[in-house]
């Protein structure tokens, strides 16, 4: 009975060794990103939920304008604009419909050059290739494309409305016009650039060939009987 009890006490002995034997030290928990978002929330103060999604939004587009949108996620986007990540979920529902916001707020600031008739600053403006982007992808993880429907029904209306009273084209001619500039944002995906063999300096001189030809709209599409 006594050796039996003194084997037990071995094995539990070995049992505690075995608990005590050393390990990889274990890396130091960085405090600094949650003291940042503290000193951020701080600063913040109480904000309502409109401040905070504009907040979100606003920030989304900052982060997307440097880093391409697969290598952002919601819980970094929170953390910069110094709210918990539990604000998107609850003020958007998922990151897919944060990113579906951007878009429709990036819709409304590209508006303005359709209202002054600027066409070239829109076509090279990089949000406007960012928006293409952001649609792309969205699409591309599934999102449903009846979401951009409406969005894309009342843009297409509009920028087609401003080709026939700007350049005195008729329906037929406004549309492929519009279609045109759809598919130069095409150029704005670095991979299709690559797989066409396109390089930076001609995706431009397409651009201001476009621009050029808008010059002579009217008379192109007389030539092709649009008119």
């Amino acid at each position: 009975m006594a050796t039996a009890k003194k084997a037990t006490a071995k094995k539990a002995s070995a049992k505690v060794v075995a608990r005590k034997k050393p390990g990889p030290p274990k890396q130091p928990v960085n405090l600094a990103p949650a003291k940042q978002q503290a000193r951020r929330k701080a600063a913040l103060g109480r904000v309502s939920q409109e401040q905070a999604k504009a907040l979100i939004l606003e920030t989304a587009i900052a982060m997307l304008r440097e880093r391409p949108v697969s290598e952002v996620s919601s819980r970094e986007i929170a953390h910069e604009s110094g709210l918990n990540h539990s604000y998107i979920a609850r003020y958007f529902g998922s990151n897919h419909e944060m990113l579906f916001c951007v878009v429709e707020m990036m819709s409304e600031h590209l508006k303005k050059y359709r209202d002054s008739g600027d066409v070239a600053a829109l076509v090279k403006d990089p949000d406007a290739n960012l928006r293409f982007k952001l649609m792309e992808y969205l699409l591309a993880e599934g999102f449903p494309p009846e979401r951009f429907a409406v969005l894309a029904l009342e843009q297409r209306t509009n920028t087609e409305a401003f080709f026939a009273s700007s350049f005195h084209l008729d329906k037929r001619a406004a549309r492929v016009y519009r279609a045109k500039i759809g598919m130069l944002f095409l150029l704005a995906d670095e991979r299709m650039l690559a797989a066409s063999v396109i390089d930076k300096n001609t995706r431009t001189d397409i651009i201001n060939l476009f621009l050029h030809e808008l010059g002579d709209a009217k008379k192109n599409a007389e030539k092709l009987g649009w008119q």
